[in-house]
């Protein structure tokens, strides 16, 4: 595109410096009259427009009619073959109208870049205003442009090719830089050609541009259809075309840079996308520990609880520890008593073992005594006993019951006494005097009591 630019600065100059007045009048804007009758009919070959085409101008809406018309091809076949007003009343294609008037809002007396654009690869007519697509909209498959028609300006051809202009729809306003291209342009091609009116942006597209404005401004002219000053001349063309170039040169550098920008965001935003997974994931973890903190928290409470019972547990254990303490100590202080007192009990025992045998050996020496006695008696009751007694004593048993003898132990010198009167009395030296010896010793001197006269 820019070889195209700097080719056209160069013829500007050569026309400009050359002094060529056609030079100047295709800057030069056409006014249309306000009847019926003001209108530039013309025909072109449509050839090159048959599968895509691109119709543009720059319009300033003056006039208010019904469906004021700028642009009408019609053939015989079809007298709406394209169709374009400056309200968006009249936006026909292949005989198909939609009313765009809602989308135009652009205020009278004011200028603007309005195109239509259509092709068979896409099947879609599309609508721009000021550089913006404001409509598309499907067309029929395999429809081509027709062919052998003619295009009117300033009205539309309601009878076929050149018939049929009301006043229904006149135009009424100006025009400047018509221009039919042979092909559907870009989004962004229409929007450099809607950028200054005087840009002369669309000599750019070359041969593409077939039908051209300055061509126009030689086609016969019906009624009051008059050129009138555009504002725009070739130095302002190529003064805002080199403006143009510089934007241009610095919006391609800006385009860079963005796709820079655009890298470095697709960078980041995959880094933020990481990040922001990877904060997904940290927040999950975090989730995932706050929910094991509460569990934990829920688990503590739970001990807390059991810990606070196991307390409550261990103080009556350490209650009843002491009180088995104080009653261990009560039965080992019992313990103790009662072996103090068993010991006493043995010891007890030992003495009445001891007084026992002491009774056991006085009981078998009293038997022995006894036995010595016995044999004694025995003897004594084969003897003849003489008393030693006075003559008031009758019987030698009184003797024994006398206060000498009674009571008392048998001595040798007690013994001296009696033995004039007992016989064997000697054996019962040492033993105690009393009844039942007495008796006893008596028993076996039964018949001879009485001591000898």
């Amino acid at each position: 595109m820019k070889r195209g630019l700097d080719v056209t600065l160069l013829l500007f100059l050569l026309h400009t410096l050359g002094g060529e007045a056609s030079t100047e009048r295709r800057f030069k804007a056409l006014k249309f009259g306000q009847t019926e009758n003001d209108y530039v009919l013309f025909q072109s070959d449509m050839g090159p427009f048959r599968t895509g085409f691109t119709v543009c101008s720059w319009i300033r809406k003056i006039y208010t009619t019904n469906n004021p018309t700028w642009f009408s091809y019609a053939t015989s076949e079809q007298a709406f073959e394209i169709q374009i007003g400056d309200d968006g009343s009249q936006t026909f294609i292949f005989g198909d109208n939609s009313n765009l008037r809602s989308l135009y809002t652009v205020s009278p007396g004011t200028w603007f870049h309005n195109c239509m654009s259509w092709d068979t690869d896409t099947q879609r007519r599309d609508v721009y205003l000021d550089g913006v697509l404001i409509d598309s909209k499907a067309t029929p498959a395999g429809r081509t442009v027709g062919q052998g028609g003619s295009i009117l300006l300033g009205n539309e051809q309601w009878g076929g090719p050149g018939a049929g202009m009301d006043s229904y729809d006149i135009f009424g306003g100006e025009m400047y830089q018509l221009n039919v291209f042979s092909r559907k342009l870009s989004d962004s091609e229409i929007k450099r050609m809607s950028r200054n009116k005087c840009s002369c942006e669309e000599e750019t597209f070359g041969e593409e541009r077939i039908i051209k404005w300055e061509d126009i401004l030689l086609k016969t002219r019906t009624g009051t259809v008059t050129e009138i000053d555009s504002g725009c001349s070739a130095i302002l063309c190529i003064r805002l075309s080199t403006e143009f170039q510089e934007v241009e040169g610095k919006l391609n550098e800006t385009l860079t840079e963005l796709e820079e920008v655009k890298k470095q965001k697709e960078v980041l935003t995959t880094d933020l996308g990481n990040k922001e997974l990877q904060l997904n994931g940290t927040l999950l973890e975090l989730e995932q520990a706050e929910e094991e903190v509460e569990s934990l928290r829920a688990t503590l409470e739970n001990t807390e609880e059991e810990l606070n019972s196991t307390r409550v547990e261990i103080v009556k254990f350490e209650e009843k520890q002491q009180s088995c303490v104080e009653e261990t100590e009560r039965i080992s202080l019992q313990l103790n008593s009662t072996e103090e007192e068993k010991q006493e009990k043995i010891e007890e025992l030992e003495m009445k073992k001891e007084e026992l045998n002491n009774i056991t050996t006085t009981l078998n020496q009293t038997k022995v005594e006894l036995d010595q006695v016995k044999d004694l008696l025995e003897k004594a009751a084969n003897s003849t006993v003489e008393c030693a007694l006075n003559s008031t004593v009758t019987s030698y048993w009184d003797l024994l019951y006398s206060e000498d003898f009674f009571g008392g132990v048998i001595t040798a010198e007690k013994i001296g006494v009696l033995r004039k009167s007992m016989e064997k009395l000697e054996f019962f030296e040492g033993v105690r005097v009393t009844d039942g010896m007495i008796r006893f010793f008596k028993l076996f001197h039964d018949g001879d009591d009485h001591c000898p006269n």
